[in-house]
């Protein structure tokens, strides 16, 4: 205390001063209407900028609840479209499931869940997605991925509430393709790069154009025309260089596809496995 009133003391003119400063601008302020206006609106200029600043803030600490709810709502806009189109459903994770025609069977219904991709890697010979949804929610290995450009992989490993998808960027993934004309091959990555899937199977009868479009076969975990991508070029008319939709370095969200097949699709591929043992 001794010393908070040596330093007054010390100081006392310049105290004084600041003291009657401070009175005149109150008595300006007060008794002057263009300064008491240009106070206010002064102050408000910058209560304005620190509100903008803390909304700019806040939308973005919201922006992870606006992403997951706008994947759910586009999940389910889809799922109503291809209801009415009879296209690949993209379905919200509301346990609601979508039936489809299907050539081999005579119904495949599928159940779309949303997820969001926590962990991505794309310069591995073998790379991995981890997702943010699991055995809880109703995730199971081999699941089929996918996203709104394309196919993503497949999943390999469950947990209680999360899971990891072989990525299609790997030396073990290996997708039936299809091109327009219904031709049936195989799409498969070579470990360089994360644009680019090599298509091969196809006949040296058949012509591939480049900016064909490739497709899933419908042989397999992904349902029939899922976009794979666009072809570049071709090896000789061995092999095709295909450019990928999917954009695995902005991977985001993807659905993961339960597919449950009709029973009796079931029964005969049972029966058939039996006679062959």
């Amino acid at each position: 205390m001794r010393n908070l009133l040596l330093f007054i003391q010390q100081y006392n003119s310049f105290f004084g001063f600041l003291f009657i400063e401070v009175v005149c601008f109150v008595i300006i302020f007060r008794n002057n209407s263009y300064q008491q206006s240009s106070y206010v609106n002064s102050s408000r200029r910058i209560a304005g900028g620190m509100y903008a600043q803390k909304h700019k803030l806040t939308q973005y600490i919201g922006l992870r609840k606006i992403n997951d709810s706008l994947a759910k709502d586009n999940a389910r806009l889809k799922g109503m479209l291809a209801t009415q189109t009879n296209s690949n459903p993209l379905q919200d994770s509301n346990a609601t499931l979508i039936t489809k025609s299907d050539t081999s069977t005579k119904t495949t219904t599928y159940k779309y869940l949303s997820a969001k991709v926590l962990n991505n890697s794309t310069d591995q010979k073998v790379n991995y997605i981890t997702l943010n949804i699991g055995s809880i929610q109703g995730v199971r290995r081999n699941m089929a991925v996918v996203n709104d450009k394309g196919i993503v992989g497949k999943i390999s490993h469950v947990s209680s509430n999360y899971c990891v998808a072989l990525s299609t960027l790997s030396e073990k993934f290996i997708v039936s393709a299809m091109l327009t004309d219904g031709t049936v091959g195989k799409v498969s990555w070579d470990g360089k790069d994360p644009e680019f899937v090599t298509l091969t199977g196809i006949p040296q009868s058949v012509k591939v154009k480049p900016l064909d479009s490739v497709f899933t076969s419908g042989y397999g975990i992904f349902p029939e025309k899922v976009f794979i991508g666009r072809v570049a070029k071709s090896n000789q008319g061995v092999s095709y260089k295909v450019w990928l939709n999917t954009k695995f370095s902005n991977l985001h969200y993807v659905y993961i596809i339960s597919e449950t097949i009709d029973i009796e699709r079931i029964q005969l591929e049972e029966k058939v496995k039996e006679e062959s043992q």
